[in-house]
């Protein structure tokens, strides 16, 4: 191959090699055989699919599904159930269940029931090819403003260096991978619709912050950086604002695109709730004068820049991007303060059992830039090499802390700088680890935003204060899991005892491994 060819195609090359490692990572490392894809978060995102395709139960009024437990569903002020999550996550997921739905009913060996392992494979991949898409379109847009090989490399790095790989191999389901390319590819149509206005280009950009804001509502904060890069450098912000919202201007397509892509889920809330804008969290909310922005990014418990370190480096690209990218400059350094302060704002400000801070996955299409414009700069310095182990160290940090947490070694929400160092590049958890991990206070947490009490997470010793404890905590995951409580209601049968007791002996067992 010349050199030549290597340079037209070698990306195109390397983007391909990307995407089959990571669907081979997805079906080798995501636990769909063990029907552990549709659990927790993601269950309630995907209730909306079986209960409208297989169910034709759009609303959830079934009584034998609902006694089943297989609809996540809470019952409104009006007696109507409605789900907790948008339903933007089931409508980007559709294809792929219907891919999984038609095997299912192909086969003789699986239930067309929505939740058997068809189903956990097709909603595991979907995280995959969001994640593919997703860093396609940001390779398609970071090669406008820097080299070819600087931005390859920050397209390796996000993907491989950050936590959007765990949730695209390991803790597939959520939202965070389609959030990724549905950002990725809105700043790849408003970089065209820059170069080239047009009415169908606004609508289109209407139709993905529709979608964004569907997928997660609190999304909505997206469309600020947007609004700061659609300005022309050379009109005031006055001039810009009149313009944004005449008339007849382009607003009006991006208004239609957007509301025509939220009314399925207004309609949906006027049916369930009697308002066609329901908060749904119940007494889940914000703490907005006891923002916990510190500990969402440096507490060993979720810290981002913990846990993701590559992202502190990518702020140091800051400094070059305002020398070469006004525009970019200005929206990521109004927009990143906002968007901390809203995400730690949020009682749980942890996000339960996840890895690093996983809402601020969805800004990875923002820190690229900078990241892009700090490696351009590393790549024309005479230390170049040096400068450049500095990032794919920090890429290597990531990879096996991802895989620390795939296999249980990170604990999901109970991390101290204790236990943090105590399993530091290992591969192993000491016998003393458990005991240094502290579990958080949710009840304190979401009543006044404060945690009052700690407590050891957990013990398969039967001496220890926190063993029973550790049972029951341990009794919940498994019915949290529809996989394990399968094996549960298995053992039950097998040595016909009752369910409690089969979820205690299982759950000693799990303790034990």
């Amino acid at each position: 191959m010349t050199k030549q060819t290597f340079k037209k195609y070698g990306s195109v090359a390397v983007l391909a090699l990307m995407s089959l490692i990571l669907l081979w990572q997805n079906i080798e490392n995501a636990p769909w055989e063990k029907q552990r894809i549709i659990r927790s978060d993601v269950s309630i995102y995907y209730t909306y699919l079986p209960a409208t395709i297989i169910n034709n139960d759009p609303f959830f009024e079934l009584k034998d599904t609902l006694n089943s437990g297989k609809y996540r569903v809470r019952t409104s002020e009006i007696g109507r159930n409605s789900v907790k999550m948008s339903m933007g996550v089931a409508f980007m997921d559709l294809p792929f269940f219907y891919v999984g739905h038609l095997y299912a009913l192909s086969s003789d060996k699986y239930e067309a029931d929505g939740y058997s392992e068809p189903y956990h494979l097709a909603i595991s991949i979907s995280s995959a090819f969001y994640t593919i898409m997703g860093f396609i379109f940001l390779w398609l847009v970071l090669k406008r403003t820097f080299t070819e090989l600087a931005s390859l490399l920050t397209v390796i790095l996000i993907v491989f260096g950050t936590n959007l790989y765990l949730y695209s191999v390991y803790e597939t389901g959520m939202s965070h991978p389609i959030t990724f390319f549905l950002l990725s590819a809105l700043l790849y149509l408003v970089q065209n619709w820059l170069n080239r206005k047009g009415i169908w280009k606004s609508f289109l950009i209407g139709i993905l912050l529709g979608l964004i804001v569907l997928v997660r509502p609190i999304n909505i904060l997206f469309i600020l950086p947007i609004i700061i890069l659609l300005k022309n450098r050379d009109i005031s912000w006055i001039a810009y604002f009149k313009t944004l919202f005449l008339p007849f201007s382009y607003i009006i397509p991006v208004l239609l695109g957007g509301i025509l892509i939220i009314l399925p889920q207004l309609i949906f809330w006027k049916f369930q709730t009697g308002s066609i804008l329901s908060y749904s969290y119940g007494k889940e909310g914000f703490f907005w004068l006891n923002p916990h922005v510190w500990e969402g990014l440096f507490s060993f418990r979720k810290g981002w820049f913990i846990y993701t370190p590559l992202m502190f480096f990518a702020l140091f690209g800051m400094v070059r991007l305002f020398k070469i990218q006004r525009m970019y400059f200005w929206a990521i350094i109004i927009f990143l303060p906002i968007f901390f302060y809203v995400t730690f704002s949020w009682w749980c400000w942890w996000y339960g059992g996840s890895f690093g801070a996983r809402t601020l996955i969805d800004i990875l299409p923002f820190m690229a830039i900078p990241l892009a414009a700090l490696l351009d700069w590393m790549l024309g310095s005479k230390w170049r090499y040096a400068l450049l182990l500095i990032p794919f160290l920090l890429m290597r940090v990531n990879l096996f802390q991802s895989w620390q947490y795939g296999k249980g070694i990170i604990h999901f929400d109970s991390m101290t700088w204790e236990g943090y160092k105590t399993i530091f590049f290992k591969d192993y958890t000491p016998n003393h680890y458990w005991g240094l991990l502290q579990e958080p206070d949710y009840s304190g947490a979401v009543n006044n935003g404060v945690e009052k009490e700690l407590y050891p997470v957990v013990s398969s010793d039967p001496q220890s204060p926190v063993y029973e404890k550790s049972i029951q905590n341990t009794i919940k995951y498994l019915k949290s899991d529809e996989g394990w409580m399968k094996s549960v209601r298995e053992r039950a049968e097998n040595n016909n005892i009752s369910i409690d007791s089969s979820l205690r002996v299982t759950a000693i067992w799990v303790l034990e491994q």
